[in-house]
């Protein structure tokens, strides 16, 4: 009988982390497109593991990252937020298979600003004169 608590928590607490994962990934997307962006790409999650030596024990901790690929002017952008948290940043530009990231990590940035900085004279990744094209949308 035991066995059957256990194993049925274990499943709700499976789901349970699964739907806030997905739920934190849609609230990005949603984030993403009230700040003007049309063409955002489907979030991914990545997790980073820590683990710290403090006296005699190690304590560690994880941090999950989503990413969300959008694209502005014929560059494929890769903005990205640390679940849980408020706001975003422009992470990476993907071009020719590279993945540059992005001087400065401009944050909370909306589609008109992310314009904007292409246009200007302000450092910017590798490859970037490849995939820009500022006629299109």
């Amino acid at each position: 009988m035991k066995r059957r608590i256990v194993s049925a928590l274990l499943v709700l607490g499976c789901v349970a982390t699964l739907s806030a994962c997905s739920g934190n990934e849609d609230k990005f997307v949603a984030e993403l497109k009230a700040a003007g962006f049309t063409t955002v790409g489907e979030p991914s999650t990545e997790t980073a593991k820590k683990a710290k030596k403090v006296g005699k024990r190690t304590i560690k901790s994880s941090e999950k990252t989503i990413e969300v690929m959008v694209r502005v002017k014929g560059c494929d952008l890769e903005f990205a937020k640390t679940s849980g948290q408020s706001g975003y940043w422009l992470d990476e530009l993907h071009v020719d298979g590279q993945e540059p990231d992005w001087p400065g990590y401009p944050e909370n940035l909306k589609r008109d600003q992310v314009v904007s900085l292409m246009a200007d004279k302000s450092a910017k990744p590798d490859g970037f004169t490849k995939c820009y094209k500022p006629n299109e949308a």
